[in-house]
């Protein structure tokens, strides 16, 4: 070609949006708009619009144009798409871009977007393509598409058959949110299906729950609704007060009747492994369908349920010879899908083969940059050259936790050396440090190495693993040296990255340094992330991470800060810097920290920061019950009941419950006897009281007649856990 030819794709779906810029069918780079706003999953909407209106990813846009030196008048084509419905006219209202350049997929698209990603970054010359994900475009009718298959060689992808759900049977991904839903598990307000693969094999094994999916003959999967509220009834969890006759007609109506419970109770955890065990069966059940009704021998995968390490491993159960899913599963995927059906429908091209794809899609950033982070927070001087792998190398072979930036950043949500947290797998209690410490996330989540050939193969057994999944941390495997058992998970697996020399010199030179010093050729590998943010982007982004989490030693690019050579003094200045730059609410850090387990960590944190009273009383009585239940809880875990008790008095003052919740609870109060009055209250008030509070209803029974007696710890004490349990 003469003249190169841009398509930008665009993801504006509700969440996980992003962008892509391939030149003359080649990917030149592509971005998720969360690791340049600082949001996780990036939701699209502005709050006080109507949900059905997406903001395009603009700093993604403008991130890959900038990255190949062009502007928006030299793309030929540009191709959006959103899950659920149609957004190319809010496209059109934000881009000034010529109409006639800008296309969408036929609806339904969504799977379609899905699917190319797979397809055209998958390295085999013939692929089935499967698509499993929560929800993708809506029918006029109330069908979504729940699961699609499609097949391509050279050119434009063919359907072979397309699924649906409705409002009463599920997807495949709906059933594991519900799970993750009801077992306490979330990530940026939304169901995080990750945490629940990581939690289900702590579940006991409940033989007397009924299965909740059918599966059909020719790959159909059947889930009906109605099966939760059965299962829910064994399981023993607890209705929302009011709702025992509540009709469960679709999923938001499931999760307005029944209460949520903790992640860290036995209930959860053999929920969790239910829906663990149903999913790998159900999945297994498609793709052998699938199998059967194609040409191709090799897989290509896309959709969120792709991101399943644990069903990976099993794939080629079903029959395949290999299986490719592409590193960005979800939503921030459909970019690449999207740029590629330009290039390959629209524009007519051939599908241009790649041997492997390279993940690391993202911009390389300038030395100076580096500099300057380090300037702005004053520890320029405190960083020196360093021989990069060796040094990293060397340092987590003695065990220190190494934060490591390097070259491009990965395309996806695992880390695979580019943007990554190192640790020694070998030293007892790593996993545990680094999920108290570093990540603030809960205990049972597991962890992942990166290794080099052919040493891993005898760490790890491979024998099973898809050849096509090993370089992107997209399977587990199980653990044969017993020296990786401090990063074992409970399962026995490991999620496992294979490394090669020619793709990621840098990397594999650490592992290799690390391999001479300790004999074993593997890292512990977790994403450079902390305090609910998403992945690192920037120098900027890694040196203040770096310093909010409990990571010895930042290696960024070729420059080396070590905490231990820094003075308490300046570190403590450069700490707070470092977060009035984050973009994260300290409160919601807070809170995060708190429902992983980790109160008293909570507590400190929001001291170091300085956030207290006075500024959670700033954004009203929500974010002051929650700055006090943060203190509340804490206190209680360090057996501090003085404390305890007047952060419970102050969760009560900024409560309040609804007028006729409150006249019919102080009836039947005053109908029971007052020796058994206080814990009949308190039992009372938890059961009816919004979000666990009743001060206004409280002290209505208790004050004294000039109502200014106030609740005696005791009593305030006893309502504040009673609402924790309701």
């Amino acid at each position: 070609m003469s003249k190169s030819v841009y398509v930008l794709g665009v993801s504006m779906s509700n969440h996980d949006r992003s962008a892509c810029l391939i030149e003359n069918g080649v990917l030149c780079c592509a971005i998720a708009e969360e690791r340049l706003d600082r949001r996780k999953r990036s939701e699209g909407f502005y709050r006080s619009y109507n949900r059905g209106t997406v903001v395009p990813p603009l700093a993604s846009i403008r991130y890959v144009l900038r990255q190949k030196g062009i502007g928006l008048d030299d793309v030929d084509l540009v191709v959006c798409g959103r899950s659920m419905r149609s957004c190319r006219d809010a496209l059109l209202e934000y881009l000034p871009v010529p109409e006639a350049r800008v296309a969408e997929p036929s609806l339904p698209g969504h799977h379609l977007a899905h699917a190319y990603s797979a397809y055209a970054t998958s390295p085999f010359e013939e692929t089935a393509v499967l698509v499993i994900d929560e929800q993708g475009h809506h029918y006029p009718d109330g069908r979504f598409e729940k699961c699609s298959w499609f097949e391509g060689s050279t050119g434009p992808l063919t359907v072979l058959r397309r699924f649906e759900g409705t409002a009463g049977y599920l997807s495949l991904g709906m059933f594991y949110n519900v799970f993750a839903a009801f077992t306490g598990l979330s990530e940026a307000g939304q169901p995080a299906a990750g945490k629940l693969m990581g939690l289900a094999p702590f579940g006991a094994d409940r033989p007397d729950w009924a299965g909740l999916i059918r599966l059909d003959a020719g790959g159909e999967t059947c889930i009906p609704l109605a099966a939760f509220e059965e299962l829910f009834a064994r399981a023993g969890l607890l209705l929302r007060p009011g709702m025992d006759r509540f009709p469960v007609r679709e999923l938001d109506d499931l999760l307005a009747k029944y209460q949520p419970m903790s992640w860290d109770t036995e209930i959860a955890k053999s929920l969790a492994r239910k829906a663990q065990e149903e999913l790998e069966r159900a999945v297994l059940h498609v793709a052998r369908a699938l199998r059967a009704v194609s040409s191709a021998t090799a897989l290509s995968y896309a959709g969120g349920v792709a991101l399943n390490c644990t069903v990976n491993a099993r794939l080629r159960e079903a029959g395949w010879s290999d299986v490719f899913v592409h590193p960005a599963a979800t939503d921030d995927g459909a970019a690449i899908g999207l740029a590629f059906y330009g290039w390959i429908e629209v524009l007519g091209h051939p599908r241009r083969l790649v041997p492997r794809f390279n993940p690391f899609t993202g911009r390389r950033y300038r030395p100076d940059e580096a500099t300057t982070a380090l300037r702005e927070l004053g520890l320029d001087s405190f960083a020196r050259e360093t021989a990069t792998s060796l040094e990293g190398g060397e340092r987590v072979a003695r065990g220190e936790v190494v934060c490591w930036f390097q070259g491009a950043s990965e395309w996806g949500p695992r880390a695979l050396g580019g943007r990554s947290i190192v640790a020694n797998p070998t030293v007892p209690g790593v996993t545990t440090r680094l999920n108290a410490t570093v990540k603030h996330r809960e205990s049972f989540r597991p962890f992942a190495i990166s290794g080099t050939m052919p040493q891993l193969a005898s760490l790890v057994d491979m024998s099973s693993l898809p050849p096509s999944l090993a370089p992107y941390m997209l399977a587990v495997a199980a653990v044969r040296d017993v020296r990786l058992a401090p990063v074992c998970h409970v399962d026995g697996t490991v999620r496992v990255q294979l490394v090669m020399a020619e793709a990621q010199p840098e990397w594999h030179a650490l592992i290799e340094e690390f391999g001479a010093r300790t004999g074993v050729h593997a890292v512990l590998n977790t994403s450079f992330n902390t305090l609910g943010e998403p992945l690192v982007e920037t120098p900027a982004d890694a040196l203040r991470q770096f310093l909010l989490c409990g990571a010895d030693v930042l290696i960024l690019d070729r420059r080396v800060v070590a905490l231990a050579d820094i003075p308490a003094d300046l570190l403590e200045v450069a700490r707070m810097q470092a977060w009035r730059a984050s973009r994260t609410d300290p409160l919601a850090a807070a809170l995060a920290l708190e429902a992983s387990g980790y109160p008293e960590v909570a507590r400190a944190f929001l001291e170091r920061v300085g956030y207290g009273a006075e500024q959670a009383a700033a954004r009203g009585g929500e974010t002051i019950r929650s700055f006090h239940a943060i203190q509340f809880h804490a206190a209680r875990r360090c057996g501090d009941t003085e404390a305890a008790a007047h952060h419970a008095e102050e969760i009560l003052r900024w409560s309040s419950l609804p007028r006729e919740a409150r006249q019919a609870a102080a009836f039947l109060a005053e109908a029971v006897p007052d020796d058994e009055r206080r814990q009949f209250v308190g039992r009372l008030v938890g059961s009816v009281a919004g979000r666990g509070a009743a001060l206004r209803f409280f002290t209505s029974l208790y004050a004294s007649d000039d109502g200014n007696t106030p609740v005696a710890p005791i009593e305030a004490t006893a309502a504040a856990q009673a609402s924790d349990a309701g």
